[in-house]
């Protein structure tokens, strides 16, 4: 079962869960009797998006096996304050922002219990009462990220199986200092058809073709057939040009077009600033971008040549 079967899967279990009748809660989820009694409720006051809200939790006793039970909401994760849709939102700010977790949780926190920014957003409000003021932490929500990297660690083999390829890949690696000073780096593998994104790893560095190993072995456990790559882009790094020739010699490997752009930046900034030496200000900035619009152009044509050919002549030139 690969990921989109599991996302509708899970979908499926929330909307059975969400329109289970009285009745249904009869039936003890031990033994499956439906002898069973209402045994009372207890409180709960879970914050959703929509803030805090107060609910009484069923609960049942069945006279067979003599145990009791909870009647559940799609809504509630059991044992936790917030509701689902608050960490799916936490999560979801955190991946598609870009952000910290500590601007994730002040940004909910103002959210769900109109506190701090809200102030901002509508100085008219009412401040909440101290009862209800949310205390939503970084630290949770980190803990929430690192639940949801381990369920995805766990579940690599197979995740994008039967998923369709265009047979490009886009590859890059993503720099990171961690806490004492270490540097790590995110190996990342990308369909530039699709989108998707194979399951990345973490590596000491990207220069070595072992560590780009690791990250094509991955996405073959998630599903990836070699056999039907044949294009990958890459800013040139030696480690995976090394293993594209070791392992894939079939696959094409192209340069990416704005990692080539941005290494030539200085060197055209240069050029632009040695052939304004001894004009005047004015003269010098005409100049200036005139040279760069000239520079620019040249190296327009070698690149986005129709052919290697034109490629060659417009290098030459």
């Amino acid at each position: 079962m690969n990921i989109i079967q599991r996302g509708e899967a899970f979908l499926q279990s929330l909307r059975d869960l969400a329109g289970r009748s009285a009745w249904d809660w009869r039936r003890c989820p031990s033994c499956g009797d439906t002898l069973t009694r209402k045994h009372g409720t207890y409180p709960r006051r879970p914050w959703l998006l929509g803030g805090r809200q107060a609910w009484r939790i069923q609960r049942h006793w069945c006279h067979r096996c003599r145990g009791t039970y909870s009647e559940q909401s799609a809504l509630l994760i059991r044992g936790s304050w917030y509701g689902r849709e608050v960490r799916r939102c936490a999560l979801d700010h955190w991946q598609y922002g870009g952000t910290s977790v500590r601007r994730t949780a002040a940004l909910l926190r103002a959210w769900l219990g109109h506190q701090e920014r809200w102030r901002l957003w509508q100085p008219l409000a009412p401040p909440p009462a101290e009862a209800d003021r949310c205390t939503l932490g970084a630290s949770t929500v980190q803990r929430w990220l690192n639940a949801a990297g381990e369920q995805a660690r766990q579940t690599v083999r197979g995740q994008l199986a039967d998923v369709p390829t265009a047979g490009q890949l886009a590859t890059d690696g993503l720099w990171a200092r961690l806490r004492g000073g270490v540097t790590r780096v995110v190996l990342l593998l990308t369909d530039s058809g699709s989108g998707v994104v194979w399951p990345p790893v973490v590596a000491t560095g990207e220069a070595a073709a072992a560590q780009w190993g690791r990250l094509f072995h991955r996405a073959a456990l998630a599903g990836l057939a070699g056999e039907e790559l044949w294009g990958v882009t890459s800013d040139g790094a030696t480690g995976i040009a090394g293993y594209l020739r070791e392992r894939l010699s079939w696959v094409a490997h192209q340069r990416c077009v704005f990692h080539l752009w941005r290494n030539l930046s200085g060197e055209l900034a240069r050029q632009a600033m040695q052939a304004t030496t001894g004009l005047s200000k004015a003269a010098g900035a005409a100049v200036q971008r005139a040279v760069r619009q000239e520079l620019s152009a040249a190296v327009r044509a070698v690149l986005d040549a129709a052919s290697e050919g034109a490629a060659w002549t417009a290098l030459t030139q």
